[in-house]
């Protein structure tokens, strides 16, 4: 028996037998992959980009500006609409924690904890306060400070409303934040500003312009995987895009339980 072409020749043989719809549908297949490899994706149905780091490692975390976004559509479990954003970052790391997932939302519902969280300044080359006040209101256009929200309160998946002032911008800032999913593996936190974000006289971000999505779930023995991302809609972003690395990174290691200037940062 003649022995079977291999290697490129085989190759051609077999891709002379193929009809052109069919190169080209394995052309866009590959293609499709190739782009799923390089976009942002959360752990719903697919594996995390990027992967989770391991316990005890600085979170995983990849950044993608406004060209490498322009064929990007959000998968559906984000609920975000294409062009949401010109700056996305993505952190992802693993956390041992061994309290019910209740505890878990409770550090996303004590949004009054969140005063002092400290990030490292591009700028300035050096730790700062990027928090200087948080506290939850009863509405959107409330003045009025409330406790902080419990577990039970936000596993009914309403939006819940608090106002935070930090150390670069002017003014008060609304947020609303919403559990879209809770069982006791698997937690899904989205957060939005509600109000613009301003410098002095000069507009930053739009209502709805900065968008945190927070994907939290149980793994192996007491360790939790945190995949955390932060969409920005502005043309200010792009060029700041290690800034929002390092606030990102600050809320991340504020949800895991260490202390937000206690490791070196992500980016300098």
């Amino acid at each position: 028996m003649p022995d079977r072409p291999r290697g490129p020749a085989r190759f051609r043989r077999i891709v002379g037998r193929l009809t052109k719809p069919a190169v080209l549908a394995v052309l866009l297949a590959c293609a499709s992959a190739s782009l799923a490899q390089n976009a942002p994706q959360p752990p719903c149905g697919r594996p995390p980009q990027p992967a989770y780091a391991r316990v005890g490692e600085p979170p995983s975390f990849r950044v993608w500006g406004e060209g490498s976004l322009a064929s990007w559509i959000p998968p559906p479990c984000t609920g975000w609409t294409v062009g949401a954003g010109n700056l996305v970052v993505a952190l992802a790391g693993t956390f041992n924690y061994a309290g019910s997932a209740d505890g878990l939302l409770d550090r996303f519902g004590a949004v009054s904890a969140a005063s002092g969280i400290r990030y490292w300044s591009v700028t300035d080359k050096e730790w700062r306060d990027l928090i200087t006040e948080s506290a939850g209101i009863d509405g959107p256009e409330s003045k009025r400070r409330r406790p902080d929200f419990t577990a039970s309160e936000m596993k009914l998946g309403h939006d819940l409303y608090f106002v935070q002032r930090d150390s670069r911008t002017t003014g008060e800032i609304v947020y609303k934040m919403r559990v879209r999913e809770a069982s006791s593996d698997h937690i899904v936190v989205e957060m939005e500003n509600v109000t613009p974000i301003r410098k002095f006289i000069v507009m930053l971000f739009r209502p709805g312009a900065i968008k945190f999505l927070y994907f939290l779930d149980r793994r192996a023995g007491r360790s939790w995987g945190l995949f955390a991302l932060l969409s920005a809609n502005s043309s200010f972003a792009d060029s700041n895009a290690a800034s929002f690395v390092n606030r990102a990174a600050a809320f991340y290691r504020h949800f895991t339980g260490v202390p937000t200037d206690g490791a070196p940062p992500l980016a300098r």
